[in-house]
């Protein structure tokens, strides 16, 4: 995980990852960010699915989420201060815990389905007035 040195999510532990490129489909954008990000070179990433966001009652952007696995051989000790934060291996308990304040808040309630789905899942996290109100799973993609 990454602990952004920008906004959004300033300070957060969260997933690597950035925006696609003109032309560049979700895939090549992952590996491209993975890269820039980590140093890591990976190739077929898993697809976990769609997470969009709503503001104040208007959708206004979304993320893909690919999965990586990698072993300790192809692993590298952390924590490493990057240019975009601090990269960091945690614990996947640590990260959904409900009581971590230190991770994206929305994180939580989409990262434990995604990894236990072989299809692609679909949420929505629903944000009022600068904070999550609730995550709504819409089912799986396809």
């Amino acid at each position: 995980m990454l602990n952004r040195n920008k906004s959004p999510n300033k300070g957060l532990w969260n997933g690597v990852g950035g925006k696609l490129e003109p032309g560049e489909s979700p895939e090549q954008s992952v590996i491209r960010e993975v890269q820039e990000e980590t140093g890591y070179c990976i190739t077929s990433p898993r697809y976990g699915g769609i997470v969009r966001w709503e503001v104040d009652g208007k959708e206004v952007g979304g993320m893909h989420v690919f999965f990586v696995y990698l072993t300790e051989q192809n692993g590298y000790p952390t924590p490493v201060k990057m240019d975009e934060g601090i990269l960091d291996w945690k614990e996947l308990s640590w990260v959904v815990d409900e009581d971590n304040q230190g991770a994206v808040s929305n994180i939580r309630y989409f990262l434990p389905e995604m990894l236990g789905n072989e299809d692609p899942c679909d949420f929505l996290c629903i944000y009022r007035d600068g904070r999550l109100e609730r995550v709504k799973e819409m089912g799986l993609t396809r």
